[in-house]
């Protein structure tokens, strides 16, 4: 009776041990667990950084000044070129913006030019730095006042006169009066209005002034660009 009644002692304490064990496997180990999840530091991602292409067309109703008493000429410009757009800082919506345009040119001349009519094929390296401003909650919407610098090259560039064309590069008798030089370096500033991938901007450019460069360009400029 005795080893009886110690053998169902034995078992009772076994299955209490092993109810006590379950409970802490089951319980205590689910709390640290969680305990050690809330504790853990969680993996943060940097602040997005945006980088665009840029792909756009130009219209610039240009004059093209000449020194002393040597009539301006008025110029139609259309351009396409490509950008790009590279955030400079993580937190902070300053970019960079550089690419390159190809620029055609026309005027019909005027009397003071013997109404002489002028062809140029351009290429300009432009350079701006901007700053997006969100006036709105949502992102897909910013202003962008920008300013830069741009170098061009001249690579045609002629005067048609009485059915009779010349380089207007090598030739100083043209109906301008001056010999063109094929490079200058000039600046631009504008506001541009993102929406989405879409871009349209309006700027204002002049060359910097250099008694010893012909012609020196003033333009007004309307950009109408798509970004990827």
């Amino acid at each position: 009776m005795k080893k009886l009644h110690f053998l169902i002692c034995l078992i009772t304490a076994a299955c209490m041990s092993q109810n006590v064990r379950a409970q802490f496997d089951t319980d205590y180990s689910e709390d640290l667990e969680l305990y050690y999840d809330e504790d853990e530091p969680q993996d943060t991602l940097p602040a997005h950084k945006e980088y665009r292409n840029i792909l756009y067309a130009q219209y610039s109703p240009s004059r093209y000044h000449f020194r002393g008493a040597t009539p301006r000429l008025e110029f139609q410009e259309f351009a396409v070129g490509y950008a790009r757009i590279v955030q400079v800082q993580e937190d902070t919506p300053l970019y960079v913006e550089g690419g390159l345009q190809m620029k055609y040119s026309h005027s019909s001349g005027d009397a003071a030019h013997q109404n002489a009519t002028y062809s140029l094929l351009a290429f300009r390296i432009p350079i701006n730095v901007s700053y997006k401003w969100f006036p709105w909650r949502t992102r897909e919407l910013a202003l962008a006042p920008f300013a830069g610098v741009n170098v061009r090259a001249i690579a045609l560039a002629r005067e048609k006169l009485a059915g009779a064309t010349t380089n207007l590069m090598d030739d100083a008798t043209n109906t301008t009066g001056a010999e063109w030089d094929w490079g200058q370096i000039g600046w631009q500033a504008g506001v541009a209005f993102y929406y989405g991938p879409y871009k349209l901007a309006a700027a204002y450019g002049n060359d910097f002034r250099d008694k010893s460069k012909l012609p020196r360009i003033n333009e007004c400029s309307l950009i109408v660009g798509y970004s990827f």
